[in-house]
């Protein structure tokens, strides 16, 4: 008996590289605003997953693993309880599911590995794969982190960020770079998440040749998975009395790990203010990047996870 698959879109990029802020837009557009959301955290504390503003029951969040290392039998489950469940009719009913990943995240691992779960094999397909990449930090992360390479390689559809803040030289340099060296993707462009989801789901003009997904039968689970040379810890932060003192602790941070420091983000809770403020710092930056939050942050701890790159 045939069943019609259900969709999945997966999205990817380095850390930094403003997945979420896209992908928060995306979720309220259609047709991903009928879609079942699987946020991936690397860090024991879901940040993405509240910030995105999606919550429900047809929300998931696998937190303090990445999907293509340990977390993958994880994503299996979460995928075999969202099918039942869609099927007996205890949560709404949902057209796809959209996968965020972890910026470390390498997509192939991840898409070969939901091939030899029977059920998700079944049950659902891989309907397209975007990668983000900070248009201004392109030519350095890709040089110098085989995960962006990795997650470059594996798109369908390459997403150059921030193209507000970066010069045209360096938007042009990236476009080139990327297409010299992955010449089966389609790259757009995205200034302050203004990109719409309608254009991202658009095909190429011109098609573009995709190199084959990776097919793996009979290769044990173990096989696929991989480690990343980073480590995450969660600074709790429930004593900051005002934004001076939390830019004084960042400073701190900043340049306690200096450059092995990959990425910190996180939600404060400030004593002397009435809404708590999300935290954003990445490789690359001068100053962490301090905003009033504007979704719903009560099950989240006040705190920074950082992710620092091992020696």
């Amino acid at each position: 008996m045939h069943h019609e698959r259900i969709p999945i879109y997966v999205m990817t990029g380095f850390l930094g590289s403003g997945k979420s802020t896209l992908l928060a837009r995306w979720m309220k557009e259609t047709p991903f605003s009928n879609a079942a959301l699987i946020v991936n955290e690397i860090g024991e504390i879901g940040l993405d997953h509240a910030t995105l503003g999606f919550a429900g029951d047809t929300s998931t969040l696998l937190a303090d693993a990445c999907v293509c290392c340990n977390g993958l039998p994880a994503l299996n489950e979460a995928l075999e309880t969202l099918f039942w469940a869609r099927l007996h009719r205890s949560i709404p009913r949902f057209g796809m599911v959209v996968i965020e990943t972890t910026g470390l995240a390498d997509p192939g691992p991840l898409i070969a590995a939901l091939s030899l779960n029977s059920l998700v094999k079944e049950r659902y397909r891989i309907a397209g794969t975007f990668t983000t990449i900070a248009a201004h930090h392109a030519a350095n992360t890709l040089a110098r982190f085989d995960e962006a390479r990795a997650q470059l390689q594996g798109a369908d559809t390459v997403i150059l960020t921030h193209t507000d803040i970066a010069e045209p030289p360096e938007i042009d340099a990236a476009e080139s770079l990327i297409g010299n060296y992955y010449a089966g993707s389609h790259i757009l462009r995205s200034a302050n998440g203004n990109l719409r989801l309608h254009e991202a789901l658009t095909p190429p003009s011109r098609p573009v040749k995709r190199a084959e997904r990776i097919t793996v039968p009979g290769v044990p689970l173990s096989r696929l998975t991989r480690t990343h040379g980073a480590i995450t810890r969660f600074v709790a932060m429930d004593d900051v009395p005002d934004s001076g003192a939390l830019c004084a602790r960042l400073r701190e941070l900043t340049s306690q790990y200096d450059k092995s420091l990959l990425r910190l983000k996180g939600c404060v809770r400030l004593k002397n203010g009435r809404s708590p403020v999300i935290v954003q710092f990445v490789l690359g930056d001068r100053f962490a990047q301090i905003t009033e939050a504007t979704s719903n942050m009560a099950g989240v701890k006040s705190g920074l996870t950082l992710i620092v790159k091992r020696n």
